[in-house]
């Protein structure tokens, strides 16, 4: 990391992957993410706040015991960490957000309104974000005024490839489209 991006003040955000028990509690793939985000305070990212968004799965089925939004339960991970307190973390409070474009709109939209720095960090599994949320993050918000973007990968995440570059071509067009609500 240079030492510019240690100077700046980031908003670190993630994706959640994956639930235990049938959906009480968080997998171990959301929390490497999570592991992430302190991992990479630890490599010297100055992160001031924190942005998570995601909500209720809409397969009710699949996961019975999800009660809470996937946004709410990574805070509490986080906080529990005791790392980062309450104050700095801020969720969604839409419940229906669910895929990666929508939670990507979704924690724009925060950083927006609340006006935090627009230096994102964008944490998740190295082929999560190589190519699909790299791309993303790149046509919404690069080369715009004021954005900066940093990535931080965990590769040691699980990955499906089809999943994920199937995910980049659905996701490219989404993010030309959004751009111009940047």
């Amino acid at each position: 990391m240079t030492s510019a991006k240690k100077t700046k003040v980031w908003t670190a955000i993630t994706y959640p992957q994956d639930f235990s028990d049938a959906g009480a509690g968080l997998g171990p793939q959301t929390i490497l993410r999570l592991n992430k985000i302190l991992q990479s305070r630890h490599e010297g990212y100055s992160i001031g706040s924190i942005v998570l968004a995601c909500g209720l799965g809409p397969e009710v089925s699949k996961y019975p015991k999800q009660t809470r939004p996937f946004a709410e339960m990574m805070k509490e991970w986080l906080v529990a960490e005791g790392t980062f307190p309450a104050d700095m973390i801020h969720c969604s409070a839409d419940n229906r957000v669910w895929n990666c474009i929508e939670a990507t709109m979704e924690m724009i939209k925060i950083i927006k309104e609340k006006n935090l720095p627009k230096n994102v960090l964008v944490v998740s599994a190295g082929f999560h974000i190589f190519p699909r949320m790299w791309a993303t993050w790149i046509l919404l918000c690069g080369g715009k005024k004021d954005w900066k973007l940093s990535f931080a990968p965990a590769w040691d995440g699980t990955y499906d490839l089809p999943h994920e570059l199937g995910g980049t071509v659905k996701y490219v067009p989404m993010a030309v489209w959004y751009r111009r609500k940047i």
